[in-house]
């Protein structure tokens, strides 16, 4: 089934999608983007309004171009965050099983329930990809996981 949705992302600026292929975390959702045919991952706090079409976003984009809303997330995790790397040479995973470390996550070595991040290197395996999916599991590669320790937040990409 597909999504359409309004969405603000962390620059402020916002845009209709429509995702196919989707699965869900509890705070995030992923899936294809029609447009782009790429693998997308968005906050659920972000998202100004579901519609029953991108055709229904479109017409509901134009009321919220140039909204000013700060969103954050009124309720801090308690548990750690659980990350797993997946498809990098061993210097470079024991480099971002460090950075993971050292920002207070914690590393998994599979797909587990808890798991809300799997960050894959040039070598993946599908299997493990396709599990994390189908948990709702956030899929970044490396820069984008750089990029969330550096900035808290799932990269709009």
């Amino acid at each position: 089934m597909d999504k359409y949705f309004v969405y603000i992302n962390a620059k402020k600026q916002v845009n209709a999608y429509t995702l196919y292929n989707v699965s869900e975390s509890e705070e995030h959702f992923q899936g294809v983007c029609n447009k782009s045919n790429l693998l997308k991952t968005f906050r659920k706090d972000r998202v100004i309004k579901e519609c029953s079409s991108y055709d229904l976003a479109l017409v509901d984009l134009s009321e919220y171009k140039g909204i000013e809303r700060p969103i954050f997330s009124n309720n801090p995790k308690v548990n750690l965050f659980e990350v797993c790397f997946t498809g990098f040479k061993k210097d470079d995973k024991e480099r971002l099983i460090s950075l993971a470390i050292d920002n207070k996550m914690s590393v998994r070595a599979s797909v587990t329930q808890n798991l809300q991040v799997l960050c894959c290197g040039y070598n993946a395996g599908p299997k493990k990809v396709d599990a994390a999916r189908m948990k709702g599991v956030v899929i970044l590669d490396e820069n984008q996981f750089e990029l969330l320790v550096e900035t808290g937040e799932v990269p709009d990409f």
